[in-house]
């Protein structure tokens, strides 16, 4: 079962030399001889031959004369068969941690950006979020670029929060409790909590977002 890709991608090295040249050239052969090797040891269960017979069709019909001239359609290929590899491995781990990371620093970014952006910025990345969670379920490479922009504006208002803090220790904690407490009418216990709180989330949502980052440059090739 698993030769008739690796004979693809055997022809393939043959071929590339024909089109590319020089970087473009290397770049390539050395995703195909990274695909063969993972290929050659890979056992494709019943349940997942439709898709396997699907890129061996994809592959066959790339090696056809003419189109391996064309660089999207060998870079799609090429991916396609990256991310296939993770279905055939099962391996969907990567994926449920990715939308975890990216759910949890989407929700504490709106939680906590108003008190110091307001309510626009929230309001702007209302579309990016639908569509990178909309999309990264669906393993969309655009979904999760798109959905990703709001890991570095959770970043900075983890940053802003945290630097708000540091200037307010040392200038004195508890008058800048005080402060708060008088400008929102609250009592000090309840501000002091409220704070407190809010810190735990400002430090979850920094490592929600590096973790989103993280995982998303690790794993990239799951998405098409």
């Amino acid at each position: 079962m698993g030769k008739a890709l690796t004979d693809v991608f055997t022809q393939l090295q043959g071929s590339l030399s024909k089109y590319y040249s020089e970087k473009k050239l290397e770049k390539y052969e050395t995703q195909v001889v990274k695909l063969n090797a993972k290929y050659q040891v890979l056992t494709i269960e019943e349940r997942h031959e439709p898709t396997y017979d699907s890129l061996c069709k994809r592959g066959v019909e790339l090696l056809k004369p003419g189109n391996l001239k064309d660089e999207n359609k060998l870079k799609y290929f090429l991916r396609y068969c990256d991310a296939a590899l993770y279905d055939f491995r099962d391996d969907m781990k990567p994926l449920t941690m990715i939308m975890r990371s990216f759910m949890m620093t989407t929700m504490f970014f709106y939680l906590l950006t108003p008190q110091y952006f307001g309510y626009i910025l929230p309001l702007i990345m209302v579309v990016p979020v639908f569509i990178g969670l909309r999309g990264m379920k669906k393993r969309s490479l655009n979904a999760l670029i798109t959905g990703c922009t709001i890991v570095p504006l959770a970043l900075m208002v983890g940053v802003v929060h945290f630097k708000s803090i540091f200037i307010a220790l040392n200038t004195g904690y508890d008058a800048y409790v005080a402060e708060l407490a008088g400008t929102y009418n609250f009592s000090l216990a309840f501000t002091s909590g409220l704070l407190t709180t809010m810190n735990i989330l400002a430090a979850v949502m920094l490592i929600a977002g590096v973790a989103t980052a993280y995982l998303g440059l690790r794993h990239n090739k799951m998405f098409l």
